[in-house]
Parts: structure tokens; sequence; C-alpha cells
């Protein structure tokens, strides 16, 4: 089931069950965008662990220990100790106070994922949460009432408290909610739904905010995109190179196992794969041609290579925060502590995110380079720099538009991490700015996917001008999906809505797969 309302319909997609086991990042994906249902392990020990965590929070709390955020205020204001006749109601004023979130509001999906991640997370058992608070999360998923984000306000230590605040206050009955395609007050979300308000008990509104759900659940997003778009990337290299006469020498395997890297050697095989069967590759006239293709073709292996390599580092650090215990405090069920830390640092996240940036902003400058290497009259082996075949502009604003994206990525690809700001009085010195990491990277992986598609778009003129019996099987699937939403010029024209289509297939992962093409 694909998304696009919020509601919680019967999924035909197994459950998700959720205990102290590791989950993946595919099922925090089928969650998101499947609306795969989710349900608590029954297992007997699991729910023995997440009973006596609680216990031991009890107990400390009983005999008057100082819990921070629970017995305390939190921040710099942990140092007063709350009334114990207060202590209840200060579990929902902390959720109020951070009520304070700007910016656009997270999709459907992305809230789906944030509330996933932070299931996962107090489900281990270290965060002193009741059972009754995970079915009541599981239950927003489950009937499609979802809370309504903002994105900006965190610096990603204590956690994504801001944002976090409004999962909260929706499970409260406070705020707003995604519910059957509206936006409701969460307590007429809630009963239209046939869920209860979830009553806070000490510390769980605390161990809901003081986490990385978010960051992490954007991060997972904004991976799996890159990986989808990467493989168009290769697809578009390889139909570069046909259309281009190029060498086959670039892209020979021994050449890619030589250098060792397995991202390089990856993206290298999908390229050759792409070009199975061409009679256009090494056919060009070579009098007067440089002997080796222009580095935006004949490196695209390694610089795509490379962002594969990060990829794969991206993908492990966001699975093992997803299964991480990422709140403050934590209680240790055996030892019978509870332990003041800081595991709501996103720095992990920050830094993952920040690669991201890098690398798809690198490759955004590749395939601009591409678009601007068919235009070069001096290396496009005969074609009109307009890449059409009538007296017209053809795609020559195109790659003014490709261009000015590409400068967007590589200045968007500045990194967070090294922008902390001290806040709450300084006792948030040091904080990891996750989210906005997280933010940057699906900005500048969506400025990819928009300049990849007026690669495409330039592409697909420029074969139409060569001898296009000659080109490879991958090349003619490739043609077929990009002219289904951007037809070969024959006049100029607006190209905006064409771009905007290709751009949504790149992000489904459809325009180089097998798969049906999405619908309009």
């Amino acid at each position: 089931m694909n998304l696009t309302n919020g509601h919680g319909s019967v999924s035909p997609l197994p459950e998700i069950v959720i205990g102290d086991d590791d989950v993946s990042l595919e099922a925090l994906m089928g969650v998101a965008f499947e609306g795969r249902r989710v349900r608590l392990s029954s297992a007997p020990a699991w729910t023995a662990k997440l009973q006596k965590s609680r216990a031991v929070l009890e107990r400390s709390l009983g005999a008057g220990s100082r819990i921070y955020g629970v017995s305390t205020g939190v921040g710099y204001s942990s140092k007063h100790v709350v009334d114990p006749t207060h202590i209840q109601e200060f579990a929902y004023q902390i959720v109020r106070q951070h009520g304070c979130g700007l910016g656009e509001m997270f999709s459907i999906q992305q809230a789906r994922a944030i509330v996933f991640a932070r299931i996962v997370s107090l489900a281990k058992g270290y965060s002193a949460v009741l059972p009754e608070l995970l079915q009541a999360m599981c239950g927003l998923l489950n009937q499609g009432v979802i809370p309504v984000i903002p994105m900006l306000g965190s610096v990603g230590a204590s956690g994504d408290l801001t944002p976090l605040s409004y999962l909260a206050a929706v499970l409260m009955g406070e705020r707003e909610a995604y519910y059957e395609g509206d936006i409701l007050p969460a307590g007429e979300a809630l009963r239209r739904a046939g869920l209860a308000v979830h009553h806070f008990v000490p510390k769980e509104s605390l161990a809901i905010m003081n986490g990385t759900a978010v960051m992490t659940a954007i991060g997972a997003i904004s991976a799996v995109r890159m990986e989808r778009t990467l493989a168009t990337c290769e697809a578009a290299t390889a139909l570069a190179a046909e259309v281009m006469f190029g060498r086959s020498q670039a892209f020979a395997p021994i050449a890619h196992r030589l250098k060792h890297h397995p991202g390089q050697i990856a993206a290298a095989g999908a390229i050759r794969s792409a070009l199975a069967g061409s009679r256009m590759m090494d056919s060009g006239k070579e009098e007067g041609r440089l002997i080796q293709d222009p580095y935006s073709i004949r490196c695209a292996p390694h610089a795509i290579g490379a962002a594969r390599d990060g990829l794969t580092w991206v993908l492990e650090v966001l699975h093992r925060e997803l299964n991480s215990v990422n709140d403050n405090p934590i209680v240790d069920p055996e030892r019978g502590e509870t332990v003041f830390a800081g595991n709501f640092y996103g720095g992990h996240v920050a830094l993952a995110m920040d690669l991201i940036k890098i690398a798809a902003a690198s490759v955004t400058d590749l395939m601009d380079r591409q678009f601007a290497l068919l235009l070069d009259s001096r290396l496009n082996v005969g074609l009109p720099e307009t890449l059409v075949a009538y007296e017209g502009c053809g795609v020559k604003a195109l790659q003014i538009t490709c261009s000015a994206l590409t400068a967007l990525a590589v200045q968007r690809s500045a990194p967070d991490t090294v922008l902390s700001r001290p806040t709450e009085a300084s006792n948030q010195d040091k904080v990891s700015m996750g989210l906005n990491a997280a933010l940057n990277a699906a900005e500048v992986i969506t400025l990819l996917q928009q300049v990849l598609a007026a690669l495409l778009v330039a592409l697909s003129n420029a074969a139409a001008l060569r001898d296009e019996k000659l080109f490879s099987t991958g090349a003619e699937r490739l043609l077929d999906r990009v002219r289904s939403r951007s037809p070969v010029l024959t006049a100029d024209r607006r190209l905006d809505h064409d771009l905007r289509d290709l751009t949504q297939a790149i992000d489904a992962g459809w325009v180089c797969t097998d798969g049906p093409l999405p619908r309009q």
C-alpha cells in the first residue's frame, strides 16, 4: 500500500513485530511508505524486562532519589527539585514548553518514520516506559493518527526535543494530527480513530522527547533516496557514454578491481551492464579526438563509487542508531541503577548526513559536467549545441538551470557538524546539529535528482540525433522511461513540468528499473 493520506487501512503486508531485537531500515521504510502495521512482541521475557526497568525507576522515586527530568528540572534547571506532588504535572509541562517548532511540516510518511523510530528505541527496555505507552504509539501508526511535526527547532542534543514534543503532545490529545487526509486537533483525531488519550507516568514524556528519532528517520529516508538516485546516475552515465561514442576501456573490470574500492567496482559494473549490446561504444571517428574520454565519463565510476562507499557507512550508522537506546536518563534493570548520560547526542547521524551531503553534491557536479560536455562542440562528436534538430534554443536554457541547481547543491553541502552552538544557559554547550544536517542532506539529494532529470532530458534529445538502432538495450529502456515523461523536443517549449515528473520518478526509483512507471 502506498500511503497518500495517512489513514490506517489494513495492510496486506506482514506486521512488523517490535521488541528488543534489532529492526531493519527496510522495516522503517515499510512503515513509512507502505503502511506496514506494527505490533509489540508477545515474548514474556521482553515484557518482564520492561516491567523491571519501570520498577527500578519507581523504587528510586519512592526512595526520594533525584532523577533527572523526572524529580528535577531539565537542563540547567536540573539543580532544582520538583515538588513530589507536582511530578505528574511536570511530565506534561515539559511537553508544552517545547511546542515552539517552526518551518514546514514533515510529510505523513516522514512523521510515520519518526514515530516508528521512537517506538524501536523505547522498546529496548532501558527507558522505564510502560508497555501501554508503546501500545499507544503503535495505535497511532496502525490507525493513521500521525503527528503534525514542524521541521525546525532541534540542535540534535538533547536529542530532537522540540519536534518530538509534537509526538508526545498528540498522545496526550494536544496540538494537531493528520487523519484521513485532514489536519485535525489531536483530541478529535484520536476520538475519530477510536483511540484513547494516553496518560503519562513520570519520565514517559521525557523518554519520547529526549532522543534522536527525528534525525534518524529523516536520515534513513534520505539514505534510501540516495541509493536509488545513484543507480539512475549510473544508467545516465552509460547513456552519456553511448551518445558520446565513448571508450569501453574506462569501465573495464580490471581497472576497477585493481583500485579495490567496492563502491567503485559496483558502479563500474552497473555502467558496464547498462552498456551491454551497445554498438555505439568504441565506434566513433578517432581522428582529431582525444585518446581518452573526459573525466566526467571516464572517472564517473570513481566519483559515483566513492559516494556508494560513503553510503555503505551511512547505512550502517543509521541502522545502529535506529536500534540504540538514545534517551536520558536510562535505566539498567539488571543492576537496578538509573544512569545519567548523553545518548541523546546525534553526533554519528550528523556526521553521516554531512557525508551524504558532500557525496550528493559531488555527484550532482558530475551530472552537471556531463550535461556541459554534451554542449561542447570540441568534444561532443558533432552534436549541435542546442541538442535539437530544428532551429531554436533547444536545451541551452535548461543547462543554465542545471548549473544554478548544482551551485546550490554545492553551497548546501557545507557541514553542519562543526556548527555547534551553545544553548540552554550553556548546559547544552556542545550539540550535534544532527537534524539540521539531515534536513540539508535531504535537500541536496533533491537537487541531485533535479539536475539528473535535466541531464536525462538533454541525453534523450541528444540520442535522437544519433542512430538509435545502435544503442544498448539498457539505453533503449532508459530512453523509453524518460520520454514517457518528456517527449523529444520538436519545438522550443516549457520543460518545468517534465522535470518535476522525472524528478519524482527518479526519487521513486522507477526511471532505471523494470517496475511500472509511477502514475502522473
